[in-house]
């Protein structure tokens, strides 16, 4: 669990979350350090999420170790204020109000 200071926001494995760029949606699967990681990134804290579809750029793994289990492309790591958690439900494709 992390709790980011600046909106006392708790993120925690398994909560549903969208990602501000693009508002792509997903479920958090790892929060924390990722060691060897470039420069000093490796002291800020990421969120690793499994996207509903493949518009990600990873498959759970930095640097050839595996953070957490998923496809290719259905993985992201972005930090804890690059994203927002909540009731975000899985986007249907096929719900379209323009059929009203």
């Amino acid at each position: 669990m992390f709790q980011h200071s600046k909106r006392r926001l708790t993120i925690k494995v398994g909560d549903r979350c969208q990602v501000h760029l693009g508002n792509r949606r997903g479920e958090v699967k790892y929060v924390g350090k990722l060691e060897g990681f470039m420069f000093n990134l490796a002291e800020q804290y990421f969120v690793g999420v499994l996207l509903d579809e493949p518009v990600g750029d990873s498959d759970g793994k930095i640097n050839g170790k595996k953070v957490f289990d998923c496809p290719m492309k259905y993985g992201i790591f972005v930090k804890a204020n690059e994203l927002s958690v909540g009731d975000f439900p899985p986007l249907d494709d096929f719900d379209d109000d323009e059929d009203e």
